[in-house]
């Protein structure tokens, strides 16, 4: 294959790049555009807000009951015991 061809088949290759950025700069400027529309709204701009807070609050308490129960606790030591064993075993080996 001589020079030309190669550059031919690169540029190729630089076209359908071109083509996936383009559209993909076209969908991603819509969502933006929607997105501005849907939030130039007071009300659904409350919305929102009131979904994130709500989220953040779940997840918060979600985590404090997970943290709570002995079960990770324990399970956090039995990690621990584990490690320490397979540390013990790769000295031992080595």
């Amino acid at each position: 294959m001589t020079d030309v061809h190669q550059k031919k088949a690169v540029n190729n290759t630089n076209t359908m790049n071109t083509i996936a950025a383009g559209i993909a700069g076209v969908v991603v400027g819509g969502a933006a555009v929607a997105t501005a529309m849907v939030m130039s709204d007071k009300k659904n701009q409350k919305k929102v807000g009131n979904a994130i807070a709500d989220a953040k609050e779940k997840v918060t308490q979600f985590i404090d009951t997970v943290k709570s129960q002995p079960i990770v606790e324990k399970s956090t030591q039995k990690m621990e015991e584990i490690v320490a064993d397979t540390k013990q075993k790769a000295a031992v080996k080595v």
